[in-house]
């Protein structure tokens, strides 16, 4: 199945498969773009599973289709691609569908120009649930690559996809609160997601902070993210291991005051 329509961004939330351990390399990536939705897209079709990159209004994302529906926002798993190996993230579910997002598309896609293996280990969701294993072989053409990352106005290369990712559990002295933005569009959103990807800094703050991902996108949520990261402290980890130096990647959410 080729997918050659506009509405691409739809359809990837619609579609789903079932799982399966490998899957044979597709061709290359299928590129669409449409201006009137500022929607640039790339998908690569695995059969039982679509890998899609994906600028939509100047926010990014990386979707794997034909995973299991999650019961939570997110999910844990184990990444390989490039010169990311066996790496722990957390990525973004989407409710309902089989879909899951990647907490640093930008990065991941990075890995990914150059061609090879993206491997995803899903740990068990629950009790009765079982680990998954995705490895899918991307072809070697950056060409629709960075035509996504170009039109989300993201480098091409970028020196802190190396750096080490904190992978130690984190608390916080001071938690970082952010402020519901006013802005109309995040008042009709009504909630609001970020993902943030912050340096640890030798006194325990947060520096170099950077917005990996916004849901939705130009309504504010990321600049009062960015805001609230000022002022947030970590607690030294128990276990004694020194992250400063280090990435620390995670998300906020964001809820109207009173609720609705």
């Amino acid at each position: 199945m080729r997918l050659t329509s506009p509405l691409l961004a739809a359809a990837v939330c619609a579609l789903g498969a079932s799982p399966a351990l490998a899957q044979q390399a597709a061709e290359d990536w299928d590129l669409t773009t449409n201006a009137e939705q500022q929607l640039t897209l790339a998908t690569l079709d695995f059969g039982a599973n679509v890998l899609a990159l994906r600028c939509r209004a100047g926010d990014l994302d990386m979707l794997v289709t034909g995973i299991p529906v999650s019961t939570s926002a997110t999910r844990k798993v184990q990444v390989s691609a490039g010169a990311i190996a066996a790496e722990d993230q957390v990525w973004i579910a989407q409710p309902g569908q089989p879909v899951l997002g990647a907490a640093e598309p930008a990065r991941l896609a990075r890995q990914l120009r150059a061609g090879g293996d993206l491997d995803i280990r899903l740990d068990p969701e629950g009790p009765t649930d079982r680990s998954h294993r995705y490895r899918l072989t991307v072809p070697a053409s950056a060409a629709a690559v960075d035509a996504v990352l170009t039109a989300c106005a993201k480098p091409l290369d970028e020196a802190r996809d190396l750096l080490v990712r904190v992978s130690e559990p984190v608390t916080w002295s001071a938690m970082p609160i952010p402020a519901f933005p006013r802005s109309p569009a995040a008042q009709t959103a009504g909630r609001g997601r970020v993902g943030l990807s912050c340096i640890v800094s030798p006194e325990w703050g947060l520096t170099d902070c950077r917005v990996e991902s916004e849901t939705p996108p130009d309504a504010d949520f990321g600049a009062s993210a960015l805001r609230s990261a000022r002022d947030a402290r970590l607690n030294p980890p128990t276990n004694g291991t020194d992250i400063r130096g280090q990435l620390l990647v995670f998300a906020m959410q964001f809820e109207p005051p009173g609720g609705r």
